[in-house]
């Protein structure tokens, strides 16, 4: 500001003023350390007791009372508890009933998976040829083709899901490849079809990207459709590495 001062002064002068800037740098200071006294963060402490439709007294205003109650302004501790550096808020927690469902389920998996037998992953009659290499029957997943053109090695892929077997999955695909009336189903089979248009030679190479649980109902989110959006949006699976995404599979065009 000292800098300043002059080049105001001057253009002041040059309108026919004669008001003098003058720079008081020990005013300056002053006012930086206000600022910086202002700026001080108070230390607070949260009280946060559980929410509760079921409790009619008022916590929060109970609590506050005991304050100002066991902490006057006579008292030693009165500059460290006092309503300015204690606070409350409530807190939403998961009710009782929820609480045991969660603790039931978890103890039942354990011992469903100890007696469960052994899933089969393919039934294929060839294994060698089991597009999925050994995982035929797996549900839900979300999974990638990609489309290799014999000649060239141009690559295209295509990211789907799925809360049925792969297998069923892989049936209704083979289906829109040689149905032409089933091409637009998805992306992938009207991209089979424009290379069929063509006489261009291919072959597609499938992959599970990820397996994860399927969608419940009265359940607000779908495991897959996050999954989905995860990769997508989040980058997961590149969105150039993709040419085609499925949706949600009640919305998928059939």
């Amino acid at each position: 500001m000292g800098e300043t001062a002059p080049i105001y002064t001057e253009a002041l002068k040059r309108s026919g003023f004669n008001q003098n800037f003058k720079f008081n740098k020990d005013k300056e200071e002053n006012n930086k350390n206000k600022e910086d006294r202002k700026k001080r963060s108070r230390k607070i402490t949260w009280f946060n007791p559980p929410f509760s439709y079921s409790v009619s007294t008022n916590v929060a205003k109970t609590f506050l009372s005991m304050i100002d109650r066991d902490f006057p302004k006579t008292n030693k501790l009165h500059k460290i508890f006092n309503r300015n550096t204690v606070k409350v808020s409530y807190s939403c927690m998961p009710n009782v009933n929820l609480t045991i469902q969660n603790h039931n389920k978890k103890l039942l998996q354990q011992h469903r998976n100890e007696k469960a037998p052994t899933e089969t992953t393919c039934n294929c009659r060839q294994k060698e040829n089991c597009p999925l290499k050994g995982h035929y029957l797996t549900k839900c997943i979300v999974y990638k083709a990609t489309v290799t053109e014999t000649k060239t090695n141009k690559q295209e892929t295509y990211v789907g899901l799925t809360e049925n077997t792969f297998k069923t999955r892989f049936n209704q695909h083979k289906s829109s490849f040689k149905l032409e009336h089933k091409k637009a189903s998805t992306s992938l089979s009207e991209h089979i079809w424009a290379l069929k248009d063509k006489d261009i030679d291919y072959k597609i190479e499938w992959q599970i990207l990820k397996k994860t649980r399927p969608y419940m109902p009265g359940k607000k989110t779908c495991p897959l459709c996050l999954e989905m959006c995860g990769r997508r949006f989040f980058r997961i699976v590149r969105i150039e590495e993709s040419s085609g995404y499925r949706t949600h599979p009640r919305r998928l065009r059939w």
